[in-house]
């Protein structure tokens, strides 16, 4: 079979029979399309052997971000994944009789990742810094601060919240995270009353629960949805207000579902709500918080040892 007919049925099972996110759809479409440059688009299944695969990577190895560089290890892997994931497909799907074997396409291998998050002075200081004149734009991105940090949500499931989804009487919701999993989410008092102070603030009936501050004349609204705030603007505003607030450590969305995490396990709450919470398929997934919150209890039971022992 050719290699696009066999793309082309892949991408279908994706979207038809796994659910996968749009975000999912975009990054695996990018690779695909980069591995059949690499193969040709009149290549059959066949064709594809360990030649074809180092040519790939030393076509991702040349690829450069915004600033110039080459692919940070992670995202090399984000276009090694895909093509795994393809080329099992292919040998369930028996496609053809002489496939490469998956597995012989190697990952790179990661640093450790660091999942400390921010400390909770560094999150006081980001919750009261004002960036904005505008007490509407304030009230929004103290809101979205405060449900980031107190529910552990991703980014992409912030933005896709509307404002029927919401509860704020109850303080709970549901999300419908990766693979099209929808788990429950809870709110804090505090993050409850920034929401519902942010709405009540709202002179608008769009549908989105966070919107952007850009008016636009002459086009009728009718849902707001070209006013959705978008992944973008929100990683932005939290990055230049973390450096704006004096915090030397990057902080974006994900750090602070890091702190949410951290927070959790250093106050005693067990790996399995955790995981639960965080909507992590896999609980290996979630214990490489457990690393970091080791340490701290090595370094607690180091410093009252060894002062009950010198006394």
């Amino acid at each position: 079979m050719k290699i696009t007919d066999a793309i082309d049925r892949y991408m279908k099972h994706l979207k038809n029979i796994k659910n996968a996110s749009p975000y999912t759809l975009r990054n695996y479409s990018r690779s695909l399309n980069l591995f059949l440059g690499t193969t040709g688009e009149n290549a059959n299944l066949k064709d594809i052997d360990m030649d074809k695969i180092d040519e790939f990577r030393d076509r991702i190895f040349e690829i450069r971000n915004q600033k110039g560089k080459t692919l940070s290890r992670c995202t090399q892997n984000i276009y090694l994944i895909p093509v795994r994931s393809f080329l099992k497909f292919c040998i369930i799907r028996e496609l053809d009789p002489h496939i490469i074997a998956p597995d012989k396409i190697e990952l790179l291998k990661l640093d450790p990742r660091n999942v400390s998050g921010i400390t909770i002075e560094e999150l006081d200081r980001l919750r009261d810094w004002n960036e904005s004149k505008n007490s509407l734009i304030n009230s929004r991105d103290r809101a979205i601060i405060e449900i980031l940090f107190s529910t552990g949500l991703r980014v992409s499931e912030l933005c896709s919240l509307n404002r029927e989804n919401v509860n704020l009487k109850i303080r709970e919701f549901t999300v419908m995270g990766k693979g099209r999993k929808i788990r429950t989410v809870y709110l804090t008092q505090r993050s409850s009353d920034l929401l519902e102070e942010y709405v009540h603030l709202r002179t608008d009936n769009f549908k989105p629960l966070f919107i952007n501050a850009r008016e636009r004349k002459n086009q009728m609204e009718t849902n707001g949805e070209s006013r959705r705030l978008t992944r973008t603007a929100i990683e932005i505003m939290i990055r230049d207000r973390g450096r704006k607030a004096g915090i030397t450590k990057p902080v974006t969305p994900h750090i602070l579902r890091h702190t949410f995490a951290t927070t959790l396990l250093r106050n005693g709450a067990d790996l399995r709500s955790v995981q639960e919470m965080l909507g992590h398929a896999n609980i290996s997934t979630t214990q490489i918080y457990t690393h970091f919150v080791n340490a701290d209890l090595k370094r607690t039971h180091e410093k009252f040892l060894e002062k009950k022992e010198e006394s």
